[in-house]
């Protein structure tokens, strides 16, 4: 399971995208901007029909879909046939999708040709080096959008369809990791059910007899090194995720002073509420803000009662998902 899967940041749909433009076969590209309410998918799903007839991806199943496959079969058609292929973008209300979840969704749908292989293959590039970037759409004249990538820091920090510009921006490339920050018992559990759920984790400890790959076969990269050096060897963004569960209380406030600063998207670290409020304190005399420090989830994960480091690990999972989740635009399961 992964949370690109059926987005235009997914490695398959990228790749036939990109075949399929250099063969000179045009592609027709359906894409969820924005949703309302509760759908089964939500904006960044995409679909691309092909010229055989077969479609990668989706946006969400039932009625929706057969819109979107009726839509862009009618484009490749026309491509075929030398007519126009106009661009469209419309509010699927429950009224017109019908819908059992009862949600709306913007739908787009556009036929790709040699004029989009640029930003194509930007895109590629971006997600193959893992940079941090943003795609873009400009719908403002809807009948030729406008797509080009941007770079991180170009302009774009929220991920959203802008109504009022139609305009619609999502990040690419570096897919978020989660550091996990100390690998003993819970921190071995952990990594394979973070895993299992879509995130990649990056393991760090500072003792060379835990920084062993062999323990951690679900992370993507295990680093021996002193705590308070982490700048030099990680690249924490606001994409990110921290998990801080070092063995002992001076390893934690070390992580934590020096990952706050880069503003991670979360940051949890093991503990009773007696050390939060120590931690706390001690981050705000290193110089960290309040509400940084305070914004910490300190004890870390949902309260189900764990107690065994597989019951932790799962507590820890479940409180790093409900944050991905909260963090799009429109909440999964009807949460408005």
């Amino acid at each position: 399971m992964n949370d690109v899967a059926g987005t235009i940041n997914d490695p398959k749909i990228l790749a036939v995208a990109r075949s399929e433009l250099a063969a000179g076969r045009p592609v027709a590209l359906a894409s969820l901007l924005s949703t309302k309410g509760s759908m089964p998918r939500h904006e960044g799903a995409r679909m691309l029909g092909l010229s055989d007839g077969s479609y990668l991806g989706t946006v969400g199943g039932g009625n929706i879909e057969f819109i979107v496959q009726r839509r862009c079969g009618e484009l490749l058609r026309a491509a075929s046939a030398g007519g126009p292929t106009p661009a469209s973008l419309e509010w699927m209300t429950h009224e017109k999708n019908a819908m059992a979840c009862g949600g709306d969704a913007l739908l787009a749908v556009r036929l790709l040709g040699a004029g989009d292989a640029a930003w194509v293959d930007d895109l590629a590039r971006a997600v193959d080096s893992g940079e941090a970037a943003w795609l873009v759409e400009d719908w403002s004249d809807p009948s030729a959008p406008r797509v080009f990538v941007l770079c991180e820091g170009d302009g774009c920090d929220v991920p959203a369809w802008d109504e009022g510009r139609l305009r619609y921006a999502e990040p690419v490339g570096a897919e978020p990791v989660c550091y996990v920050f100390g690998g003993g018992h819970v921190g071995r559990a952990l990594v394979p059910v973070l895993a299992s759920v879509g995130f990649v984790v990056d393991v760090v400890d500072d003792r060379e007899g835990v920084c062993d790959p062999a323990n951690f076969p679900a992370a993507r990269n295990v680093t021996c090194g002193a705590f308070e050096d982490l700048d030099s060897y990680t690249h924490i963004t606001p994409r990110d995720y921290v998990v801080v569960l070092t063995h002992g209380h001076l390893g934690d406030a070390a992580v934590l002073e020096r990952v706050l600063p880069h503003r991670p998207a979360y940051v949890g670290c093991i503990g009773s509420r007696r050390k939060a409020a120590f931690v706390r304190d001690a981050l705000v005399e290193r110089g960290i803000d309040r509400a940084a420090a305070d914004a910490v989830h300190l004890p870390i994960g949902e309260d189900i009662l764990a107690v065994t480091p597989a019951e932790i690990a799962v507590s820890i999972a479940a409180q790093i998902i409900r944050c991905r989740a909260e963090l799009r635009p429109q909440k999964p399961h009807g949460k408005v």
